[in-house]
């Protein structure tokens, strides 16, 4: 049985703005018209996530009895449950092709995203010892510091043109009666935030799609703030 909730009854959203596993929540919450609030937690606060789900992740959903849930599929499919019943999420298709093009890139990109985050103007990195946290991480990640990531950043956006400009074009929503589909849900987080590279093409069907499941969901993109 599906259940639209009146908007006297406010779920939270504890997320990261950067984070694209966040990104899937917030989508479906506002396309399905849901009310909600947002706490943006510090990417080095710890303590908040680990007393509502006993560890440290997001995004997490604290539902209107005030039980919290994880793992961003889950809520993002909860939140559809909850949500305006005429706002439908078309079924997913095969999305293969889309995640083993971006896999083979994976590298590349994050050495164009992750230092370009911590310049985000995010409420996560609003202190220096949140960007520390994330710096720390992320660097050991990928073998080598933000500095000579962003210096070899022509050969980053080399490698993750050429993934872009293989992508299958997903369909546009608004091929669709402007309705969102399981598909966008996946896909439409990482290409946001290749948002930040200041100069990176998109090839132009690909750079449309994105803009309209941004418009359609009410998420930010970064081309404002690209580095």
């Amino acid at each position: 049985m599906r259940l639209y909730f009146s908007r006297s009854c406010l779920m939270k959203l504890y997320i990261y703005h950067h984070c694209p596993f966040c990104l899937r929540a917030l989508m479906v919450a506002n396309y399905k018209d849901l009310p909600y609030r947002v706490e943006y937690l510090l990417n080095d606060d710890v303590e908040t996530p680990t007393s509502l789900i006993g560890k440290k992740q997001v995004p997490i959903l604290r539902l209107y009895d005030y039980s919290a849930m994880a793992e961003s599929m889950e809520i993002a499919r909860q939140l559809d449950e909850l949500g305006d019943p005429d706002r439908i999420i078309r079924p997913a298709g095969d999305t293969r092709p889309v995640r083993d093009a971006m896999a083979k890139a994976a590298a590349a990109v994050d050495a164009l995203v992750f230092p370009r985050t911590v310049a985000m103007d995010v409420p996560e990195f609003r202190s220096a010892a949140a960007i520390d946290y994330y710096q720390q991480k992320k660097e050991a990640a990928l073998g080598f510091d933000f500095a000579q990531a962003m210096a070899d950043s022509a050969h980053y956006q080399q490698q993750t043109e050429a993934m872009l400009a293989s992508l299958p074009v997903p369909e546009r929503p608004s091929a669709h009666d402007h309705t969102l589909s399981w598909d966008d849900v996946e896909i439409f987080p990482a290409l946001r935030n290749l948002t930040m590279v200041r100069g990176l093409t998109f090839p132009s069907a690909l750079l449309d799609y994105v803009h309209d499941v941004a418009s359609l969901t009410k998420t930010d993109l970064y081309f404002n703030q690209a580095l």
